[in-house]
């Protein structure tokens, strides 16, 4: 092992990205810090076999800057980057799948709002050849995280098969972000076994509220189906709810409460709080009086009743950034 200041993406990591930049390998799926992120390793790809001697070439061209002590252009002043004790070898422990095709809802802050039929109308490719290639030359192994960025992972045709040949094969941290309105037999398997972290953002208290956010009138079935995912395990730790706030359509205080009091009847114990990102950027340097304070009433009454409840990052730096101005 050798110290450095890298992350785990430069060294074990990749994102398979469809739909945003064409259909690309990518090093990770974060495009927010200064150096602007976006570092592909195989650009139009389609499926076809991995040259993985190639893939390593370049994978490693960027671990060696990370090693001289200097950084990856693209990764500057990323919050992801720290100094670590980095394991040699060529392996693959986290990994991403973005995929902007296919969506069961159409949420007004989602940058796929403006253009819903494109993207839902986007061609992938199947990605599970890949994964029984990497898997079987040993090449991604357990130990990291695999996450899926984008749309509905339950639309996708292969994500029951996908999920299902991870458990099988000891992958026990996989976090599957969703709409919660299919109802799906490998998420519960996964919850069960306390390999998989559900999460879905239901940003709303009341139906109403739900479908002026969602574009779609399935609050109910929301609840419903997040309902059966906490109560297939004791702890319900690894079932998440969480709440955009975004204002002009749930920024009240009611609204919240409401998200909180059901949250606390289907037995979810794990909320995030997060604030729209367009909004957020536009309101950085001044703030919002208004919606600084309804984050800290909203974390402060969460975590007066559950066990765990708190801000995204972004929303934490937002905080940290208005109280040392002193507002």
């Amino acid at each position: 092992m050798s110290e450095y200041i890298s992350c785990e993406w430069l060294e074990n990591g990749m994102d398979f990205d469809v739909g945003v930049y064409g259909s690309n390998i990518m090093q990770c799926c974060y495009v927010s810090c200064p150096g602007g992120g976006n570092i592909m390793l195989k650009r139009d790809f389609d499926g076809s076999p991995i040259d993985w001697e190639e893939f390593w070439k370049l994978k490693n061209h960027y671990r060696d800057i990370q090693k001289s002590g200097q950084t990856v252009k693209e990764c500057t002043d990323c919050v992801f980057l720290r100094k670590d004790n980095w394991e040699e070898g060529n392996h693959i422990k986290s990994v991403i799948f973005d995929h902007f095709t296919r969506c069961n809802c159409d949420c007004v802050y989602c940058y796929t709002h403006d253009d819903k039929h494109k993207y839902n109308t986007l061609k992938s490719y199947n990605v599970m050849p890949i994964i029984r290639d990497m898997v079987e030359r040993g090449i991604f192994v357990p130990g990291g995280q695999i996450g899926f960025g984008g749309g509905e992972p339950t639309m996708l045709e292969e994500f029951e098969e996908l999920i299902n040949y991870l458990l099988d094969h000891g992958f026990d941290n996989i976090s599957i972000p969703t709409s919660a309105i299919k109802y799906s037999p490998v998420i519960e398997k996964g919850v069960s076994m306390g390999a998989v972290n559900v999460q879905n953002s239901i940003d709303s208290g009341r139906r109403e509220t739900f479908a002026m956010i969602k574009g779609i009138d399935a609050y109910d079935t929301v609840i419903e189906n997040m309902s059966r995912y906490a109560s297939k395990k004791a702890e319900n730790y690894n079932v998440i709810s969480k709440y955009i706030i975004c204002p002009g359509y749930n920024d009240m205080k009611r609204e919240a409460d409401l998200w909180l009091e059901t949250c606390d009847r289907i037995g979810i114990k794990m909320l995030m709080l997060s604030v729209e990102n367009i909004w957020l950027k536009s309101h950085r340097h001044e703030g919002n009086r208004r919606i600084v304070d309804l984050v800290r009433y909203i974390l402060d009454k969460g975590r007066s009743m559950f066990p765990y409840c708190e801000g995204e990052n972004h929303v934490m730096q937002l905080l940290s950034g208005i109280e040392k101005d002193g507002q």
